[in-house]
């Protein structure tokens, strides 16, 4: 595999370089040390993963970074005593090539988030811009502009490197996900706007193999054993579809199947 470093930006932080294998960006870094770091490591066969993996700092060069206390301007100081922190800690800036590679990365993921009062909900996240600040918020742990919790959101997805998810919330499984997606489609292909309809013509087409994971016997009082979605997936839903329950009769019971 053959790989590369190009400059890919320029703003008043600095130069951006991307890591490039057979010509496709993989990676991006702002200092050309980080990304010489990185490509020498993928040059000794590592994933990028592993060569993305992070180092703690020695100690002697931490209070090096402390100490050290350049005679210039306060804006060259600042650059100064903050040169190892700036890959990690820096301000994002809109830069507009990183933005159009967040904007052109697709990610297909549902997860369950809560807010400071205790509700919950549900975002589908496809593409990471066309969020909203306050799913934003839900979601990302970190970051204090919107660009910045997108980036980090990039990161996440991108590359599955960091020690710690900046996620708040909870992602299904890929089955769940799967199958809820294929649930919705149901609704969509259709037209549908409730449960009913849905369970309905799954049932009269034969398709509840495709939902094993998802799919449950329910319990409405005199009605039993009703072919349907688990409780939590059938809230999953109403989130993504921005529908109600129906005002039907109440859940009971439930079993798998």
């Amino acid at each position: 595999m053959s790989f590369k470093i190009n400059r890919i930006s320029n703003n008043s932080l600095g130069t951006h370089y991307g890591i490039f294998q057979n010509d496709e960006l993989i990676h991006h870094e702002f200092s050309r040390a980080a990304a010489e770091k990185v490509l020498g490591k993928l040059q000794t066969g590592k994933t990028l993963e592993e060569a993305l993996k992070f180092e703690l700092i020695p100690k002697s060069e931490r209070v090096i970074a402390q100490l050290v206390k350049p005679q210039v301007s306060l804006v060259k100081q600042h650059k100064s005593l903050f040169s190892k922190a700036v890959i990690t800690e820096k301000k994002f800036e809109d830069d507009p090539v990183l933005y159009r590679q967040i904007a052109n990365f697709k990610v297909n993921e549902i997860v369950q988030v809560t807010n400071r009062k205790g509700q919950r909900s549900t975002i589908h996240i496809t593409s990471i811009v066309k969020l909203s600040w306050q799913q934003l918020q839900l979601l990302v742990s970190g970051g204090s502009t919107k660009f910045e919790k997108q980036y980090l959101l990039y990161k996440e997805y991108s590359t599955k490197h960091q020690p710690h998810s900046v996620l708040k919330g909870m992602s299904l499984s890929q089955a769940e996900s799967t199958e809820i997606q294929e649930y919705i489609g149901i609704f969509k292909a259709n037209g549908f706007s409730k449960h009913t309809q849905a369970n309905d013509y799954i049932t009269n087409n034969s398709l509840w193999g495709h939902f094993p994971t998802i799919r449950s016997l329910n319990d409405h009082g005199e009605y039993k054993e009703i072919e349907g979605i688990e409780p939590k997936y059938f809230e999953v839903v109403c989130h993504i579809l921005n529908i109600s329950g129906e005002g039907g009769r109440s859940l009971d019971n439930f079993k798998k199947y």
